[in-house]
């Protein structure tokens, strides 16, 4: 934990002091379609659950087509299924709230693709640490929600890697930005259950 603690910080401060970058900053919003699963296993359509992101952005760019890009983000996730327990259905949900740091390495594309100088399109990837915030086991049956702290059950913190890409178009002040992002998590969200979060993330956001 502490090792992955300050493997961020680094990468944080290198990307910090870099030489001669243009720094953007901005604000993003989107949507999020979770589940767990163990590793390998991407996807059980029976246990998808949507949330949402809000975050800030910072974009370093140290060459024309090459920048890092550090968010801090606070994030809504988890899954939902439903069961069969004493011949009365249940529907359950897990909701996971995160702080959330990636750091991406992006590549920037204009002309390569035919586009008119307002419009770019990105492909990115690198790692990411969350936080956990909170944690509710939400169980329903038979119209009754119970509700309960996970929060003891759960790992305090998550982490994996990022791969994704946004479509931009900058204006005189600033550029509109729409991104599309697969989360892959390599660390275990319960501490009782291997299982690892999955993300994918729609995204839309405005750097100045």
């Amino acid at each position: 934990m502490k090792t992955k603690g300050l493997l961020f910080l680094g990468i944080l401060i290198a990307v910090t002091t870099t030489v001669n970058a243009q720094v953007l900053f901005g604000i993003k919003e989107g949507i999020n379609i979770s589940t767990q699963s163990e590793l390998g296993m991407l996807w059980d359509n029976n246990n998808l659950k949507t949330g949402f992101t809000f975050g800030a952005v910072i974009d370093y760019r140290f060459q024309n087509n090459l920048s890092f890009q550090t968010e801090l983000n606070y994030k809504t996730e988890g899954l939902a299924y439903e069961k069969n327990e004493y011949s009365n259905k249940q529907e359950v949900n897990r909701n996971y709230d995160y702080y959330n740091i990636p750091v991406l390495l992006k590549g920037r594309f204009n002309d390569q693709l035919g586009l008119n100088e307002s419009w770019f399109v990105s492909f990115y990837g690198g790692p990411y640490f969350s936080y956990l915030r909170a944690s509710e086991s939400e169980i329903k049956e038979n119209g009754i929600t119970t509700v309960s702290d996970y929060k003891d059950e759960s790992n305090k913190s998550d982490w994996g890697f990022i791969f994704g890409g946004e479509v931009a178009h900058a204006f005189t002040k600033g550029e509109l930005f729409f991104d599309i992002r697969y989360e892959m998590g390599l660390s275990n969200v319960s501490k009782d259950d291997d299982i690892k979060n999955k993300v994918i993330g729609l995204g839309i956001g405005y750097r100045f």
